[in-house]
């Protein structure tokens, strides 16, 4: 007895630090706006390459909307990037929880030139710094930011977050009462038939077919109310949509579950996720058809790759096998947080007519769980275990060399197939002179445009290498063009246009911007950096220059293959 009783309290403490991790607290949050509320998009949302991680509220399309501390707590993370999240507050609270503030246009005026201090002392605008308890207290309700459009955002909105602090999983916020209210119904627009065998088919067909739905009260069904003919292994998915009261605003879904007969056999919930995990939304969308049609579909069965833990109940992947013969009634339900709930019922039959396997070629088989290589004298693919969610026959093809690059055209399996981790990639050169060697990079080739972008990569040994995410088709290029440099408030070098502040557009035709500094009389000057609209800005600061003189303003554009490009002008100010 005395072992057990130890045993039994560690086993209760591991379920209950587990249940924590499952389940948020529900605990009473304020908006970090005020209302009404909007919103452009909503948690768990499917992105490319991730799952949306908080609410975006909308601001009517303008900046500088007050922002509030959602909760009492101190601040204890700062963020400034022209990508990303922007201008971000990070902000602990009591109860073990973060709240985090995107896309700002600036900080409390304390908070702003504590972090211009910051990044005149790193002589760097990004900066990441990490603050104590004891610095930056706010309590509910109190302003710490205004709205703005920094970062990555496609348009002025706040990005707003609940975190666990201690583990960084992100919550759905609507589950803190916030205030917000939704009445309407999401819809199911719809419904994807996957044949997922050699010789599986839907209506005699091997490919993925397409059901548009219409409503009906209380849900919707099929357009044509027609049982689908199917056989084999089979998985379906959705494309829906819900948006918060009747808006019209388009947004993601909460959860959907799928029913053979009555019984549940597949089912996930957005309650929370961790960011390790949020690429799996690749393998939770049909990635295919985002690529194709931009639509997002919901997978409603799990790839064998997907190691995702929203599943409810995980041990339920949704993959049927339909060859007996029989009709079955299928039911999706799908919700949104407020527990709204729509439904589409729909029935499947099947005949004991399998297409004959059509092997198709392929240059070598992969398996999803492990790693895989494909080499020859003209490449080297090298895939970790863990990067693939599903098996894969693994096509390679070189063609002609495109104009202008050093190798051939090196067609990498297919761009619309997704994948979890970066892989390897090296192509062999072809006429690459000695004196370019330092310039070489591997760019993808749009097979249509033939435009070419930047992938990256360095050389040797006759090999060009890097590091990428995706599959495509893929040729070693080289960048010998220096950043250009577009005054955008400077004439001649010398007259102001604008009297508070000065701009440049930077642009590189190929590698990218990797670094810039500008200085004002020999000294670091905080040139911030718009990488949206690749506009570099530095506002006249009395307390770092002296005004009533002529300066001098150097500006200097590094691109990744450390091609240079200077800007100097004398201006009086």
């Amino acid at each position: 007895m005395r072992v057990v009783l130890p045993i039994l309290v560690v086993i209760i403490c591991l379920f209950s630090e587990l249940h924590a991790q499952k389940n948020p607290v529900i605990e009473s949050f304020a908006s970090p706006l005020k209302p009404p509320f909007s919103f452009s998009g909503d948690f768990g949302e499917l992105r490319a390459n991730h799952f949306h991680s908080g609410l975006d509220f909308r601001t009517q399309g303008q900046t500088g909307l007050p922002v509030f501390a959602a909760k009492e707590g101190y601040i204890s993370r700062i963020g400034v990037s022209p990508y990303g999240y922007g201008n971000a507050l990070y902000m602990n609270h009591p109860d073990g929880t973060t709240s985090v503030y995107g896309h700002l246009e600036r900080f409390h005026p304390k908070l702003q030139e504590y972090v211009k201090e910051k990044q005149y002392d790193r002589e760097s605008f990004q900066v990441n710094i990490t603050l104590s308890p004891d610095e930056f207290h706010f309590k509910k309700g109190e302003i710490i930011a205004w709205s703005g459009n920094s970062g990555s955002s496609g348009g002025p909105h706040l990005h707003f977050e609940i975190r666990n602090t201690e583990s960084e999983r992100v919550f759905n916020p609507i589950f803190y009462n916030l205030g917000i209210k939704d009445n309407s119904i999401p819809k199911i627009i719809s419904v994807y038939v996957y044949p997922l065998s050699a010789n599986s088919n839907v209506g005699q067909d091997r490919s993925k077919k397409r059901y548009e739905t219409v409503p009906v009260p209380g849900g919707c069904r099929l357009k044509n109310n027609l049982p689908i003919e199917l056989y084999g292994k089979i998985g379906f998915g959705i494309q829906a949509e819900d948006d918060f009261n009747g808006t019209g605003l388009k947004c993601g879904i909460y959860s959907a579950t799928l029913f053979c007969d009555g019984k549940q056999v597949f089912g996930f919930k957005m309650d929370n996720f961790s960011f390790d995990d949020s690429r799996y939304a690749n393998s939770q969308a049909d990635y295919e058809e985002y690529i194709k049609s931009h639509r997002w579909i919901h997978r409603l069965y799990r790839q064998p790759g997907n190691y995702l833990d929203i599943y409810d109940p995980a041990e339920k992947n949704g993959i049927l096998n339909l060859d007996d013969g029989k009709v079955h009634e299928f039911e999706i339900v799908v919700c949104d947080a407020f527990k709204n709930k729509t439904s589409l019922k729909f029935k499947t039959t099947n005949k004991k007519s399998p297409l004959p396997i059509k092997y198709q070629s392929f240059s070598k088989q992969f398996l999803f769980d492990q790693s895989n290589v494909f080499e020859n004298d003209k490449i080297r693919v090298d895939i970790p275990k863990g990067a693939l969610y599903d098996d894969l026959g693994f096509v390679w093809k070189s063609s002609s060399k495109p104009v202008g690059c050093y190798s051939e055209l090196q067609q990498v399996h297919s761009k619309l197939v997704p994948l979890h981790k970066p892989y390897s990639l090296a192509i062999m050169c072809d006429g690459l002179p000695e004196k370019l060697r330092d310039k070489a990079l591997i760019v993808a080739i749009d097979p249509t445009t033939r435009q070419k972008s930047a992938i990256g990569g360095e050389y040797s040994e006759e090999w060009v290498t890097v590091k990428t995410s995706a599959f495509g088709s893929f040729a070693i290029a080289v960048d010998k063009t220096p950043p250009q440099i577009t005054p955008q408030s400077i004439k001649g070098k010398k007259t102001l246009t604008n009297p508070s502040k000065v701009q440049f557009k930077i642009t590189d035709d190929l590698s990218g911007i990797k670094t810039y500094r500008g200085e004002i009389d020999g000294k670091w000057a905080l040139f911030e950096y718009d990488a949206k609209s690749k506009l570099l800005s530095y506002t006249f600061d009395k307390n770092r220059m002296a005004f009533g003189k002529s300066h001098l303003l150097r500006l200097v554009v590094t691109d990744n293959k450390e091609n240079e490009t200077e800007y100097k002008a004398i201006i009086y100010k």
